[in-house]
């Protein structure tokens, strides 16, 4: 059957009211090319002229739903930075954060971002990494970055923690910290920078840490700009879950997080995290960028592991993860001798 076979007469009244800017999009789309007369109804040209060229209306749902996408900003690009350190050289092994990086790459390929993808690197080599990719992106970009990985606290100071770094008698060059994070990508002046960090937000003991916990007082300012949204996957003092599929279930203690021991690789299938999970099931929703995320925490909190994700957020304007970017070419790249830990997963060129 037809296109306008298929579609009851609610629907096609409805079709055939549509605007003539949504029905030029749904064209575009649709990758056809109409004018449209002022003096016809431009959402039934559309939808003859789609029903003559054999569209289902399968895929004509398809594109009213994109054409019908909320739309606040049009920014320079769209760019995310993904990084994932789960094969630890000193502490436990995790599981989780090189599949939460990939669903990611691919749900947020979709949206229109370019992704930049680095795994299993120390600090001091990541810093250099972070750096060079966020001197690419140009002024008025979106900028989201998620991280996945061991992680700590000290003196209210959040710190990724690279595969390098030990169990105790942490160095600063063992951490990036939250706060040079946000200088860095104050330098591009987004116009809007999403920092997610799904990890543990341990305390560490001080007696143990002590160079670490002298450093602090040389700790980097932290640069707040407008459209800042950070979201941390737990409270501070309290670990991240990790979503396994085991083997010998009852094996595992269900209230506690279960991290990965020498032995255990070959017990279990991965999933992503719990964080991630809820995450890329509210992704594809038509709302703005802050509403997102205070659904997806809404979420963790009901969750049968009930997680207490926080957001922290300055000046946010209305932004969303579907805007369309006004039409610039990023290029990254990587460095022969750094190729192993980051690889850039697609590159677009959005015309004007």
């Amino acid at each position: 059957m037809s296109l306008l076979q298929n579609m009851s007469y609610q629907e096609f009244e409805y079709a055939s009211s549509l605007p003539k800017s949504q029905c030029e999009l749904i064209a575009k789309l649709a990758d056809v090319e109409l004018v449209f007369n002022v003096t016809k109804k431009p959402g039934e040209v559309l939808l003859k002229y789609l029903d003559r060229r054999g569209y289902s209306i399968v895929q004509y749902k398809q594109f009213l739903k994109v054409a019908t996408i909320s739309t606040f900003y049009k920014p320079q690009s769209k760019v995310a930075l993904l990084i994932a350190n789960d094969k630890y050289e000193h502490l436990s092994k995790l599981a989780t954060p090189t599949v939460d990086c990939e669903t990611l790459q691919s749900k947020l390929t979709s949206l229109g971002f370019i992704t930049v993808y680095i795994n299993n690197i120390s600090a001091e080599d990541l810093k250099k990494q972070i750096s060079k990719v966020l001197q690419q992106i140009p002024e008025d970009s979106y900028c989201f970055i998620f991280y996945a990985g061991h992680g700590c606290e000290i003196c209210n100071t959040k710190c990724i923690l690279g595969i390098d770094c030990p169990t105790d008698s942490i160095l600063p060059i063992h951490c990036i910290t939250e706060n040079w994070l946000l200088q860095e990508v104050s330098k591009c002046k987004p116009e809007l920078c999403v920092l997610i960090m799904d990890m543990c937000r341990n305390i560490l003991n001080r007696e143990e840490n002590k160079e670490l916990y002298n450093s602090i007082l040389n700790i980097e300012d932290c640069i707040i700009h407008s459209n800042l949204l950070i979201a941390y996957s737990t409270q501070s003092s309290k670990s991240s879950y990790e979503v396994l599929q085991i083997e010998c279930s009852h094996t595992i203690d269900m209230d506690e997080t279960y991290e990965l021991k020498t032995g255990d690789l070959e017990k279990i299938i991965p999933s992503s995290s719990q964080y991630v999970n809820a995450l890329c099931s509210r992704i594809f929703d038509n709302v703005d960028v802050s509403a997102l995320l205070d659904k997806v925490h809404e979420d963790l909190e009901n969750c049968r592991k009930k997680q207490r994700p926080i957001k922290v957020q300055c000046g946010v304007a209305k932004r969303s993860l579907y805007d369309p970017v006004k039409g610039i070419y990023f290029s990254y790249y990587v460095d022969c001798i750094h190729k192993t830990h980051l690889k850039v997963i697609q590159q677009f060129y959005w015309p004007n």
